[in-house]
């Protein structure tokens, strides 16, 4: 036995100590939420692989079980033991149990099956984050322990990525993520739900300074990055909010906080002009021609395998055949050395469908703009609510994703993987709420029952106390 399956025995032992220790107070289930954001972005140093293969260049290198995995199964099954309304079934699995279906059926295309099994098995344990997350959302509607913990990453992250730009000279910074192009998107979807916050929720100032803060900083993170897709995208969110701010939420405020951030961002981007301008047009044409190449293979593959493609996270192995890859055998730059594996493609949509075929891309598709959709639609649902902010920000967020994923595959790596599900389990919830035209959460309603069932309990023992004095004042009468 290696000394990692014996850590991974310990660590899952581990899952009831853990659940029975997140049981004792709500306290500790609201720090285990918190601590969510940065327990995912350390996936990797926390990860334990069996049958790995890391010069692999696919979604997903191993079967992986990490410690987030770990604790979402904790706060799972803490919240089944406390007898919680724990639900398996929330607005969007269905669309998501479609994808995950046709992806176990290109399989059969698989000419290395075992590396499909690596993504299969990402795709269950991450489902388990989002019931995990999902129902704690939909039991406390504690969304803030989320999205502080979201905050404080983003600020870890960009210290480390001012300290790798004016200490260590680092052009493009990727701070806590192993990319830039990951912490970009990370950034992308974060950044426009805390500038929605700002626009669109009332709360004291101290929290207004530490949301201001967060947006601040992922927007320079962003910056950092000087990813093209980023520098594209993140600016492309924030006018989706702002634009569904001033539609249901026109106040001084919002007024206020556009021309503030607007303002310093401005300033921000004028102090990286240069570095920006050199960025897009000294670019290297190597870069854009290997995009090209990645592109047309893709397009060869989905014409000879259309409905199911060459198998899920096989793309590696099959896009490095002759009959898809003609330029790999001409190839007199060195760019494809013989023997490795073909990298990603940098669009999430063609790598989807090389690999999954057209029935997959429609899935995907499918359920990424199910939850986009929702997002847009619930929106204006719950526009008189302290939630609005949520929706709104998401809105921006998955816009900003969906169109960067047409220029970068990072949406599938795990990390950007997983806080997607998570910002769908907050969709979900609210979903799930305004269709049961409640704002209250599960807590919240039993609190309230529990008050009703104390004031009933005392109205009846003073009822009782009064029937006794009655009685002993009427026995004195007739004593008398």
């Amino acid at each position: 036995m290696e000394i990692k399956h014996l850590i991974f025995i310990i660590a899952l032992i581990g899952i009831i100590p853990l659940a029975y220790f997140l049981m004792l107070s709500q306290r500790f289930t609201k720090i285990c939420v918190f601590l969510i954001p940065f327990v995912l972005t350390q996936y990797e140093q926390t990860a334990i692989n069996f049958l790995s293969n890391p010069v692999f260049k696919g979604s997903a290198r191993g079967y992986e079980i990490s410690l987030i995995h770990i604790i979402a199964v904790a706060l799972l099954l803490s919240m089944i033991l406390r007898r919680w309304p724990v639900k398996f079934f929330f607005p969007g699995v269905i669309h998501y149990s479609i994808f995950f279906f046709i992806c176990l059926l290109s399989m059969t295309a698989s000419p290395n099956k075992v590396y499909s099994g690596f993504e299969i098995m990402k795709m269950i344990t991450f489902f388990f984050v989002f019931l995990a997350v999902a129902n704690y959302f939909y039991i406390t509607h504690d969304f803030d322990s989320f999205l502080n913990g979201l905050a404080i990453v983003v600020a870890i992250s960009f210290f480390l990525s001012f300290k790798m730009k004016y200490f260590e000279g680092r052009v493009q910074t990727p701070g806590i993520f192993h990319h830039q192009n990951s912490a970009g998107m990370f950034m992308c979807l974060v950044g426009p739900l805390f500038l929605s916050r700002l626009l669109n929720k009332k709360e004291y100032l101290f929290k207004t300074f530490f949301y201001l803060s967060a947006f601040l900083m992922s927007f320079l993170s962003a910056l950092f990055t000087y990813s093209r897709g980023t520098l594209a995208c993140f600016p492309l969110g924030c006018f989706i909010v702002i634009f569904f701010s001033l539609a249901f939420h026109f106040t001084l405020k919002t007024l206020i906080v556009i021309f503030v951030t607007s303002l310093l961002g401005i300033a921000a981007i004028g102090y990286s002009a240069p570095n920006i301008y050199k960025r897009f047009t000294q670019a290297s044409g190597g870069s854009a021609e290997m995009r090209m190449i990645l592109k047309n293979t893709a397009m060869n593959i989905i014409r000879d395998k259309p409905l199911l493609g060459c198998g899920v996270n096989n793309w590696g192995i099959v896009a490095a055949y002759p009959q898809y890859n003609p330029y790999r055998a001409n190839d007199t730059h060195g760019r494809f050395r013989k023997g490795d594996f073909c990298g990603p493609v940098e669009t999430i949509y063609f790598l989807v469908g090389a690999e999954c075929g057209l029935l997959g891309l429609g899935a995907l598709l499918l359920w990424y703009f199910y939850y986009l959709y929702q997002a847009v639609y619930q929106a204006y649902r719950w526009r008189k609510t302290d939630f609005f902010y949520l929706l709104a920000g998401l809105e921006g967020g998955l816009g900003s994703n969906y169109l960067q994923s047409t220029l970068e595959w990072c949406l599938k790596q795990q990390i950007n993987f997983c806080i997607l599900f998570c910002c769908f389990g907050i969709i979900a919830v609210l979903i799930q709420g305004s269709h049961e035209h409640t704002t209250l959460s599960y807590l919240e309603l039993l609190a309230l029952r529990r008050e009703e069932q104390r004031k009933q309990l005392q109205m009846a023992a003073e009822e009782a106390q009064q029937d006794q004095l009655n009685e002993e004042q009427q026995s004195q009468m007739l004593e008398q």
